[in-house]
């Protein structure tokens, strides 16, 4: 039960951060047809996994760190569902080059984060 009281805390949370992140996004571009705030969301969630991914606190025995901050809170600021329904809308209304821009950019560029992240992480970790 503790575990998902955990995962439930930390996606609610992460949910809410993605929300505030979409709308702070949307206020410094207001007329960007790309969906830049998932964006931004999906990319520092990765980055963020990819740093966690070294912490020690995470690779202990313990789960509840992880439980929490990867599986909850990242689980809910990041969404893949999301990006796949704005490519798709990006596609329905034409924007062909976007939407492509959209599905692809964001894996790869996610799978660079996450890269950057782990980096980041065994820096400051000293590994």
């Amino acid at each position: 039960m503790r575990s998902l009281f955990l995962v439930f805390l930390g996606g609610g949370i992460g949910s809410v951060m993605r929300h505030l992140t979409v709308l702070g996004v949307a206020r410094l571009l207001p007329r960007a047809e790309f969906p830049w705030g998932v964006f931004v969301a999906n990319i520092a969630g990765s980055f963020i996994l990819g740093f966690l991914c070294v912490l020690p606190v995470m690779k202990a025995a313990n789960q509840d760190a992880w439980l929490l901050a990867a599986t909850g809170f990242l689980g809910g600021y990041t969404t893949f569902s999301t990006l796949a329904n704005n490519s798709w809308l990006l596609f329905e209304n034409g924007s062909v080059w976007l939407a492509v821009m959209n599905a692809f950019g964001s894996v790869l560029t996610g799978v660079v984060a996450a890269a950057l992240g782990w980096h980041c992480g065994r820096v400051v970790c000293g590994g």
